[in-house]
């Protein structure tokens, strides 16, 4: 294996390099920190200032992919260094830490992707690491013929000893004739069968793999398009998913236990956040031979909830949790007896309903104990007896933290947390601010105040819409909002109409709204905190990314009364050009995404959701910011990833070229091998979006208050 894609052992690692020695006691200090019985005091800490560093919000977590072994004595930790991911197992009886495996982030941005315990004797874990794809784009009229090149990550996955002294392939990509660049996953730890797993290659066969010696047999093949299945109480698959090409929407089949075909379910729409709650999707396998759990909005309801569906018949046997008001989104499974333990939405909080007694009685209790002011999510259990839960919680003075309850003494204790310290003192608060639009609807969002802040009169504001627009903002943990607030400015995140999580009415109310009524929504929240004296109204900037980007660009031209800058990010400008790209796209597909056709999923969608590009062009025409330039009268900083494929750099450089023409002031930063996501490996990135976004605001309103300052 060349030096590139080498995944180098953690010791090797420590022998090699020059800083071997901080490294040893890095380690040294988080091992006496679990013989101790917490994690909490290896806890990077950030040092006492006035205000927290951006870098407290954006980059990798200090610890995150936490498991604990069936029996309850193991758990294992993706570790995150200065140098890059470790893989570590805490043995809980002899409080001894085992240095399983490391990925050097040098090496094309190595890291660890996933770790599973197959047995308290062997763990199945990931790692990968970029490689380039360059694809010349030929004719293509938005590429002029250049070439461009993105990165995919390629994966490797392995079975290793609990000590870390026996490593087994389970999968390398050698292995495989047919190059694809997606992404190995397990799709049942067959908690019946002490030797096996299924695995899902990135070609879409399923293997069954023995972790102890590598050897595999294919159970079932995928086609070309396949990204999943899901399994029945006998490891059998009967669901298939299967993505359609150039965000062309999502396909799931069934197959019951004897039927040699799949049958089509549904195919919906496969634009990014393109739908309210899931239409249709698989949770697991249920108690019969042939059944699974799914989250489905079903054929005339308004939310989604959480079923139980017989692959064999197509129908839904048994209705185990809906909502009237938020889409189920989640579940809780006993994944050794196939039992739904609660189902769990976003309402204003994270909420789970129990659906066992026994579990019920004790999630109650625990939720109670740490507090409304945390999001609390159960990340793994002892499978054995179930007595052991590792809990994670995240709220908005708790960046992540990890902690273990046993249920049989009934107590909990703090592991670690996933990010670094920071004072309460320098975190802000987050409450939900109830509002009525000016058509009568009532809404909400959610105001973050600065640190120390307790009489919130007369702000700096920033008000930052979300992405999607079938997202939403949740309660807890915001990199981009946090930033914002840390440094001493009011954030506003309204949940406007068109976004998702509260029923497929509230998202329809946003077709063809675009700029209009949805513009609205978060022009009516702005205006409700200046009236209740919260926001100074000569100090309120907007900022986005990705819609709310295109809300940000919109509001220069809409609401530049009420703003006095706006920072744009990955967003859309001119809504014909993007109608005409969703649809046509350009020669590079592979790169730059786009080229659905006027009949896929996709083109079909966003016609339906902003507006038919003939029909109503007028309309897309008056509310799109990049053919508007001449009317705006504010400031406007713009920043794009130059490999984002959800919304092209394209649509920012209409914006600036027009802003250009009409003598506005602009400001165009393009961010280098980026996407359009917030993930932790891009991290420099983010840290250029906060940064630059600060230094904007604070030339155009001011600097944030200071801490404790009202």
């Amino acid at each position: 294996m060349s030096l590139i894609v080498q995944l180098v052992t953690f010791l090797a690692g420590l022998s090699r390099r020059s800083g071997r020695g901080k490294m040893r006691k890095a380690i040294f200090a988080l091992a006496c920190a679990l013989a101790l019985g917490t994690m909490t005091t290896a806890t990077p800490v950030i040092a006492q200032q006035s205000r927290a560093a951006v870098d407290a919000f954006v980059g990798y977590d200090f610890a995150r992919g936490l498991r604990i072994s069936p029996s309850g004595r193991y758990i294992a930790l993706i570790r995150r260094e200065t140098t890059g991911d470790v893989l570590v197992v805490l043995d809980r009886e002899t409080r001894q830490l085992s240095p399983i495996q490391s990925a050097l982030a040098s090496q094309s941005g190595m890291q660890i992707d996933f770790v599973e315990f197959k047995s308290d004797q062997r763990l199945v874990f990931a790692y990968s690491y970029r490689v380039p794809v360059t694809q010349q784009a030929g004719s293509a009229r938005r590429t002029q013929g250049r070439a461009e090149s993105t990165f995919f990550r390629m994966q490797h996955v392995l079975s290793t000893s609990i000590d870390g002294s026996s490593r087994i392939p389970l999968y390398e990509p050698s292995q495989e004739n047919v190059p694809r660049y997606a992404a190995a996953s397990i799709v049942s730890l067959l908690p019946q069968d002490e030797n096996h797993v299924l695995l899902l290659t990135p070609t879409a066969d399923v293997w069954r793999v023995n972790v102890n010696t590598g050897a595999h047999t294919v159970v079932e093949t995928g086609t070309s398009s396949t990204i999943g299945f899901v399994v029945d109480s006998t490891g059998v698959p009967v669901l298939r998913q299967e993505a359609l090409g150039f965000g062309r929407g999502f396909v799931w089949s069934r197959r019951g236990p004897g039927q040699s075909s799949w049958t089509e379910i549904i195919r919906f729409r496969g634009a990014s956040g393109a739908n309210s709650g899931p239409t249709f999707e698989g949770v697991g396998p249920a108690l019969q031979p042939g059944q699974v759990f799914v989250l489905a909005r079903r054929e005339g309801q308004d939310t989604s909830g959480l079923y139980v569906y017989d692959a064999g018949t197509g129908q839904y046997t048994e209705t185990v949790q809906t909502n009237a008001e938020f889409d189920v989104s989640s579940a809780i499974r006993d994944t050794e007896n196939n039992r739904i333990l609660a189902a769990c939405w976003w309402a204003y909080r994270w909420t789970c309903e129990p659906k066992d007694d026994e579990f019920g009685a004790r999630w109650d209790g625990l939720v109670q104990t740490l507090g409304d002011q945390v999001n609390v999510r159960l990340v793994s259990r002892a499978r054995e007896d179930g007595s052991l839960w590792l809990i994670e919680t995240d709220g908005p003075q708790d960046l992540g933290t990890f902690h273990l309850y046993d249920t049989n003494a009934n107590s909990i204790s703090r592991l670690i947390q996933a990010r670094p310290t920071i004072p309460v003192t320098q975190l802000p608060t987050q409450r939900v601010v109830e509002y009525t639009a000016s058509d009568g609807q009532r809404l909400w969002g959610y105001l973050w105040l600065p640190p120390g802040v307790t009489n919130a009169t007369n702000l700096p504001t920033i008000v930052v819409p979300h992405g999607g627009p079938e997202g939403r903002d949740v309660w807890g943990f915001d990199p981009f909002a946090m930033s914002f607030a840390a440094q001493g400015y009011a954030v506003f995140q309204p949940n406007f109409r068109g976004g998702g999580g509260f029923g497929r009415s509230f998202v329809e109310a946003g077709h063809r709204q675009w700029g209009q009524r949805m513009q609205a929504d978060v022009a009516d929240g702005t205006r409700h905190l200046i009236d209740v004296g919260i926001t100074d109204a000569n100090r309120v900037c907007i900022a986005g990314w990705s819609y709310g980007g295109y809300v940000a660009f919109t509001a220069t031209v809409e609401n530049a009364d009420l703003f006095k800058c706006s920072m744009a990010g990955a967003g859309v400008s001119d809504l014909p050009e993007m109608l005409d790209w969703v649809r046509f796209g350009d020669d590079n597909e592979l790169i730059s995404g786009g080229g659905g056709g006027a009949q896929s999923i996709s083109y079909r969608y966003w016609t339906e959701a902003i507006g038919d590009a003939s029909r109503d062009r007028d309309m897309l025409v008056r509310y799109s910011a990049a053919r508007n330039a001449d009317r705006v009268n504010i400031p406007l900083l713009i920043i794009h990833g130059d490999r984002d494929r959800t919304v092209p750099v394209s649509q920012s450089e209409i914006m600036e070229r027009a802003m250009r023409r009409a003598g506005k002031p602009v400001r165009f930063i393009r961010l280098a091998d980026t996407d359009h996501y917030f993930t932790p490996d891009q991290g420099a990135a983010w840290r250029t979006v906060m940064t630059e976004s600060l230094a904007f605001f604070q030339e155009h309103i001011g600097p944030g208050v200071a801490p404790g300052s009202q």
